[in-house]
């Protein structure tokens, strides 16, 4: 197969330059003209052969034209010109010999340097093949990463999944606990409300029950008064009475008779003391009775606020825990997908 005029022209330049920067003059090496020109190495073996063959052409011409002695031989003794062909012919045979142990030397020096040249290729072919293999046992180590990490990632998901289902029951309940909560504040406004009602309805109370304690004293000191001037009528009456009981006996019996209507105004009067008494102590009966009643309703709900309360504290924390495990499962997610990135690098 012919060789590409292209690729020989490259060979050819390459073996010129490197022939050109050799200070001994001597023939580039093959594997140097490889890699200057990187071409094949068959193909530089053949334009290399060339190429000597043309350098040895090139020296060989300098010989070929007739020598300026043979002028003068054949000009001055024409009987010297035999000689003179002999000479040059032992002389052509001497340089044909010498092209031919250049050329056979340069054959030998070819295929020492096509040998040395393929003995390193081969061994860039096997380390090429060693590097290959590791590369290709560091790819199955990557897959396995990969499967490993993409089945734990998958694991990740589901287990992210059901942390968020949980959290979104645990918001739910969260908001039923505050809901109920609000209910149960209103509840609580609402008997704090009852509760004041009931304070004004004692209050009024209070104030119905002293203003009949001020009646009952106003009736005790109606009846003290009375019984003052009862006394006093008594007494005046005693002292008219013996000095006039004789002839004032008619005067007796209306005195009498005022004493027993006294008598009854009192007992009227303390049976209305007595009412009101009685009346007093009934309403601080029943608004001892309301305030109590308003106390349990008050402690009550407020003992379902603080259960309420709690549950509130305890979704608020299950919440925060699940956030806690959500952001964890968030981190190893990254963490996951930053070692996944580089393993995906040697598959390349």
């Amino acid at each position: 197969m012919a060789l590409n005029p292209d690729v020989r022209k490259r060979i050819f330049d390459a073996a010129d330059e490197l022939h050109a920067e050799s200070e001994t003059g001597e023939y580039p090496n093959v594997e140097a003209v490889r890699q200057r020109s990187r071409a094949g190495m068959n193909n530089v073996v053949e334009a290399m052969q060339e190429w000597r063959q043309n350098q040895r052409k090139q020296v060989q011409a300098v010989r070929e034209p007739l020598p300026a002695n043979l002028h003068g031989v054949l000009q001055s003794m024409g009987q010297n010109l035999w000689e003179t062909a002999q000479q040059l012919a032992n002389e052509s045979l001497d340089t044909a010999r010498a092209a031919f142990e250049s050329e056979k030397s340069d054959l030998i020096q070819l295929s020492v340097e096509q040998s040395e040249a393929y003995e390193t290729q081969a061994a860039a072919l096997e380390a090429a093949h060693i590097r290959i293999a590791e590369l290709e046992q560091l790819v199955n180590v990557a897959e396995t990463a990969a499967q490993t990490t993409a089945q734990q990632l998958e694991d990740v998901q589901r287990a992210l999944l059901s942390s968020e289902q949980k959290v979104a029951i645990v918001e739910q309940k969260a908001e039923e606990v505050e809901k109920r909560a609000a209910d149960l504040r209103a509840e609580l406004n609402h008997a704090h409300t009852e509760v004041e009602h009931f304070r004004i309805e004692r209050d009024k109370a209070h104030d119905r029950a002293e203003e009949a304690e001020k009646h009952a004293e106003k009736a005790e000191a109606r009846t003290e008064q009375l019984r003052e001037t009862l006394a006093a009528q008594t007494e005046k009456a005693d002292s008219t009475i013996e000095q006039l009981r004789n002839s004032l006996a008619t005067q007796t019996t209306k005195s009498d008779a005022i004493i027993e209507q006294l008598r009854t105004e009192l007992t009227e009067t303390r049976t209305k003391a007595e009412a009101s008494d009685q009346l007093h102590a009934e309403q601080r009966k029943r608004t001892a009775e309301e305030v109590h009643r308003s106390a349990e309703r008050m402690a009550k709900a407020e003992t379902e606020c603080d259960k309420a309360r709690l549950v509130a504290a305890e979704a608020r924390e299950e919440a925060a825990t699940l956030r806690g495990q959500l952001d964890a499962t968030k981190t190893q997610n990254a963490a996951l997908l930053a070692t996944l990135k580089p393993s995906a690098k040697p598959t390349k």
